[in-house]
């Protein structure tokens, strides 16, 4: 489920965290602290000022996804845990936005289509005891969810999706990036649209000028492989990730004797970059070997079943 957004929910694709410290926030809340040196709380992507922000996902080779929804996440500093989003605008392309290659294939830069906008229970904040917006005690930036009607049928490939937040709020809004927790300052492969140059630049953090940053998102609805409608479960964790040369996969459900349990790594073009099958320990380690630095795709099968998709980053 998600919050109180009244819509079907089943989330498909979890393009990753908003927060590292669960219950280390302001009054127990969560909190998204600024670790390691990092020192950009968010991402500009406010109606006001023309920028937008931009992340990938994948819909994997044999398979169909149909969206229902969308749901993003924005800050407006100073709001208070009242939500004062108030808009969101999204497009889904076939490719990098706007490269002269891709098509729009959902949406437009101007249809509100956000229905429903909720605090989510987390804070962005600074580090853990540091002299600015400190995680423990700051409730500067509240992080709002924002769920967005979409209803689109997608087939297998790379797609992005680009979207602007508007808010009553005098800050922002801003979008937070993906948080891995301490350790951990490059989350993905985001983009930002400057409307000054006309142009879509990677999204690097604003202290640590190139640690790549992701941004955190949901996809909601189903996946179709031939006429078989599959409902996913959450029942498969990756950590660490990103991954320096492994990490551990766990499955955190009962493995039955008749299972089929199949772990698909895929690049960035869809195509199989390793696969670990005939699964029947909980935990495995998933070794990159010589795998080049980049962002890949997973998923975790039994048999026919989708069980858990995702995205993994090397570097």
């Amino acid at each position: 489920m998600i919050g109180t957004t009244g819509i079907a929910q089943t989330v498909i694709y979890d393009n990753g965290p908003t927060f590292d410290l669960a219950g280390g926030g302001a009054a127990g809340a969560n909190a998204s602290s600024l670790h390691d040196g990092m020192g950009s709380y968010g991402s500009g992507h406010a109606f006001s000022s023309g920028f937008r922000v931009a992340d990938d996902f994948v819909v994997a080779p044999g398979t169909t996804v149909t969206i229902d929804s969308l749901v993003f996440y924005a800050y407006q500093t100073g709001s208070g845990p009242i939500s004062s989003i108030t808009e969101v605008n999204v497009r889904i392309w076939n490719g990098v936005p706007e490269d002269g290659i891709s098509t729009a294939v959902f949406g437009d830069n101007t249809t509100n289509i956000m229905i429903t906008s909720e605090w989510g229970g987390a804070y962005r904040t600074g580090d853990l005891g540091a002299a600015a917006c400190p995680a423990e005690t700051c409730v500067d930036r509240p992080i709002m969810r924002n769920a967005c009607i979409v209803g689109t049928t997608l087939a297998p490939g790379t797609y992005w999706i680009d979207w602007q937040t508007n808010g009553t709020g005098a800050s922002g809004p801003w979008a937070p990036p993906i948080n891995l927790g301490a350790g951990v300052t490059t989350t993905g492969n985001a983009k930002q649209y400057d409307p000054a140059g006309l142009i879509w630049n990677d999204l690097f953090d604003g202290a640590l000028t190139t640690e790549a940053q992701g941004l955190p998102f949901l996809v909601v609805g189903t996946i179709t492989t031939g006429i078989n409608e599959i409902n996913i479960n959450n029942n498969v964790t990756v950590f660490p990730n990103p991954v320096s040369e492994s990490t551990t996969v766990t499955i955190n459900a009962p493995i039955g004797s008749n299972d089929e349990l199949t772990f698909t790594v895929y690049d960035i073009l869809g195509n199989v970059a390793k696969k670990i099958e005939n699964i029947t320990s909980k935990s495995f380690e998933l070794k990159r070997g010589s795998l080049a630095n980049g962002v890949y795709t997973y998923e975790m099968t039994n048999g026919g079943e989708i069980l858990k998709n995702g995205k993994i980053v090397l570097q």
